[in-house]
């Protein structure tokens, strides 16, 4: 059995990921170059240069993380960037009046 398998990526080209596992090690833009990525990261792995054959699975799709967006967590996180982008600018503006920086 490979250690490897090359599956096409969700987002572009195909990635090299371990058998049985979600996450991808590496993302490359041919089927050829994911699959000699992977005999040669199992090869390394291996030591003993008779590699299996690559798992390449065209019918599935590597997956992206299982973390779902939270639009509230994100509007806050927005509001609180967007708050300190304006308290910054008003210090610098404070400062430059009371230092006359400039004239």
């Amino acid at each position: 059995m490979s250690n490897f398998e090359v599956v096409r990526s969700d987002v572009e080209g195909w990635d090299v990921r371990r058998s049985g596992e979600a996450q991808a090690l590496s993302n490359y833009a041919t089927r050829e170059l994911a699959e000699e990525a992977a005999r040669k990261q199992q090869h390394v792995e291996s030591e003993s240069g008779d590699a299996d054959a690559i798992d390449v699975r065209q019918d599935v799709f590597s997956e992206g993380p299982n973390e779902e967006l939270n639009p509230k967590k994100a509007l806050l996180g927005a509001g609180t960037v967007l708050i300190g982008v304006i308290l910054l600018i008003a210090v610098i503006g404070v400062v430059v009046a009371l230092t006359s920086f400039g004239t």
